[in-house]
């Protein structure tokens, strides 16, 4: 005889979720008409659930993208060029019939996923060391990818059925009932040739279509480190820190990856000159020294929370990921000289220095975050929402000030 289940647990549920498996749970209903509400009863779970591992629509889409692009096999890069954009063409048309709805879905998020963006810099790669200039590769990646978007799209769309005095009619089969071309791939085949030929001119193979010559390209110079960590900002601005990725990068600034690892390492390299920079925005903003204990701490927290609120993913980085910038060293010396100076023991200075910052990190995690308590409660009694930095600037003051009580001697 089975025994029944603990109580208080439902049988069958999944005990935890991921940003994969509510990405997944969208991909089984379908891109086309998704909403939020759906998935999270897909899943059974609260509308409010769904928050913690996808901040709206826009994000469910870009969940849904990343993972069924990261589960799709793609050409190898290994290829001539025109084979290789022929075969990314095939295979993105593959893609969106088996995800209807993802065509569009792709042009609504607000960024394309880390997936695309290291496929992309991978087959960038590969046409220049076919002799193609980086943007004119970088442009025939793209073009193919929305050629052939736009197609799908327009092929779907006159293959929907509406009623006539016939009966359920296609609009192909309404407007354009001669022309074939919808049965397959519209003009993509045809504009996916012309485009090729147009490439091959510019590269001046035998038997291209002659065309005036391009005009000469720069080499792209190696970018420097600040530029590296400036793109890296960028994209974690964007899309987050994980997004940031050595390709994203070289991406990003259209540059060779082997490039921007001679310049900053692997991805921690990368992570790590752009929490520099952060540190740098924050030694540039920070007041003078001040000789008074209290205003000392809050000056460097304050500029601290305004300078990281640009600048979100650095707490995750900080915090989750261990990483640390030294250029923030002379910072953490004046938060630690004026404790001392206040009064707080040595052994509890430490103690009293992470308290602030917790409190910091945990400021600007809530002000970045769409669907804070506070933003909902303020919206409930239509109170403009709790933020900026007045709000912010006396929570700061409340915990130095509870600091400085508690432990000043």
């Amino acid at each position: 005889m089975a025994q029944a289940p603990p109580p208080g647990r439902r049988p069958g549920r999944p005990p935890s979720l991921t940003r994969d498996g509510v990405a997944r749970a969208a991909l089984e209903l379908g891109v086309a008409q998704l909403s939020m509400p759906v998935v999270a009863r897909r899943l059974e779970v609260g509308h409010s659930t769904l928050y913690r591992y996808v901040h709206d629509r826009d994000d469910l889409l870009l969940a849904a993208l990343d993972l069924a692009m990261r589960e799709f096999t793609w050409p190898r890069r290994d290829q001539p060029w025109r084979e290789l954009l022929t075969s990314f063409a095939d295979a993105v048309w593959r893609f969106l019939t088996r995800y209807p709805g993802m065509g569009e879905a792709s042009q609504a998020v607000p960024a394309l996923p880390p997936t695309a963006l290291e496929m992309g810099a991978d087959y960038v790669s590969r046409l220049c060391a076919e002799g193609m200039s980086r943007r004119d590769a970088m442009i025939a990646v793209n073009f193919t990818a929305e050629l052939t978007v736009a197609a799908e799209i327009g092929v779907r769309r006159t293959r929907r059925l509406i009623e006539s005095a016939r009966g359920s009619r296609s609009l192909q089969e309404l407007y354009a009932p001669a022309d074939d071309r919808m049965d397959r791939r519209g003009w993509l085949d045809d504009k996916l040739a012309i485009m090729l030929d147009g490439l091959a001119s510019r590269l001046g193979e035998p038997g291209a279509t002659t065309s005036p010559a391009p005009a000469p390209v720069r080499e792209t110079a190696e970018p420097t480190r600040d530029e590296v960590a400036g793109a890296g900002r960028r994209i974690a601005r964007c899309l987050g820190l994980p997004a940031v990725s050595v390709h994203a990068v070289a991406h990003e600034l259209g540059a060779d990856v082997n490039a921007v690892r001679r310049v900053a390492g692997d991805r921690d390299g990368v992570v790590v000159a752009m929490l520099d920079a952060v540190a740098a925005d924050a030694s540039a903003a920070v007041p003078d020294p001040t000789p008074e204990p209290r205003d000392e701490l809050l000056a460097v927290a304050t500029t601290g929370y305004t300078v990281l609120a640009a600048d979100p993913w650095a707490v995750i980085a900080l915090a989750v990921d261990g990483l640390a910038s030294p250029a923030v060293m002379p910072l953490a010396e004046r938060v630690f000289v004026a404790f001392h100076k206040a009064g707080v023991p040595d052994e509890s200075v430490g103690h009293a220095n992470r308290i602030l910052w917790g409190h910091v990190y945990g400021t600007v995690l809530n002000q970045s975050a769409a669907g804070t308590f506070a933003r909902r409660v303020a919206m409930s009694v239509d109170l403009p929402p709790p933020t900026g930095p007045t709000r912010s600037t006396l929570g700061i003051e409340i915990v130095v000030d509870g600091l400085l009580a508690h432990l000043a001697t």
